[in-house]
């Protein structure tokens, strides 16, 4: 197994990885082709399934799914390729909650099957998790390179009525860990901040559970203890998951 994608630090939180990939705009005519060696799938994880939507049949769902307050947000990330995918007659939708997830095999599996969708000459993904439309080209740039975490989570920065912010993520699901919020953070402490949630996501990709009180080691001369809180809800709407509460205020630097 290729190393990137191994969960060195797995832990079955009884929690499993749910995946939600829109392929807009794929020529509803075409058989989808999936190549072992061209698309690096070996199977269809457990959990998966693959649907089709067609705009004449399935116009309410499309539409409010790109719609409402997450079709603002895709708007203003990229309002081009928020047309396109508004006008796609045709989508494939591969989703569900992944049965084995010991190593990230389910999440190449996956990428694979979205980049052989693309290959028909689709438009965009949607990925519903992360809040983000993808280009093609840019699907192709996380096909072709080894796992990166952050690469399919999203970090978004929220001001908070103190001046300062809140640091929050969306896309943990696909890793069947909690999203991650840091309240408090000082504007000059911003960098320190993503330094925090860069180790917190790779090892939670990497299999781990923030169950205590946790020391990471974020640059080379400093480490944080945190005490991350477990709370919130599936259907809590700023996460769609559960998520780990922080505190800047309660994050402890020392040098090493």
């Amino acid at each position: 197994m290729d190393r990137s994608y191994a969960r060195p630090y797995y832990q079955d939180t009884g929690r499993r990885p749910y995946l939600y990939y829109a392929v807009i705009g794929i020529d509803g005519e075409a058989e989808l082709e999936i190549s072992r060696s061209r698309h690096h799938v070996d199977e269809v994880p457990v959990g998966l399934v693959l649907n089709g939507f067609r705009r004449s049949e399935h116009a309410a769902e499309m539409d409010q799914l790109l719609g409402g307050i997450l079709g603002q947000v895709l708007e203003r990330q990229d309002k081009a390729l928020y047309e396109k995918a508004k006008a796609g007659e045709t989508w494939l939708i591969l989703q569900g909650e992944v049965q084995k997830d010991d190593t990230l095999d389910y999440l190449r599996n996956a990428v694979g099957i979205v980049q052989a969708a693309l290959d028909m000459g689709a438009d965009a993904v949607l990925d519903l998790h992360s809040l983000r439309l993808i280009s093609p080209q840019r699907w192709r740039s996380l096909f072709d390179s080894p796992v990166s975490p952050w690469e399919h989570v999203t970090f978004l920065w929220s001001p908070m009525e103190d001046g300062s912010f809140w640091l929050h993520t969306r896309g943990m699901l696909k890793f069947g860990r909690p999203d991650i919020g840091l309240e408090g953070v000082p504007q000059e402490e911003q960098g320190r901040a993503m330094d925090i949630f860069k180790q917190m996501v790779i090892y939670a990709a990497q299999g781990a559970a923030f169950t205590e009180n946790t020391k990471l080691h974020i640059s080379e001369h400093t480490a944080c203890m945190l005490h991350p809180e477990l709370t919130g809800q599936m259907d809590d709407p700023d996460y769609n998951n559960e998520h780990y509460s922080l505190r800047w205020e309660d994050c402890e630097f020392e040098d090493v």
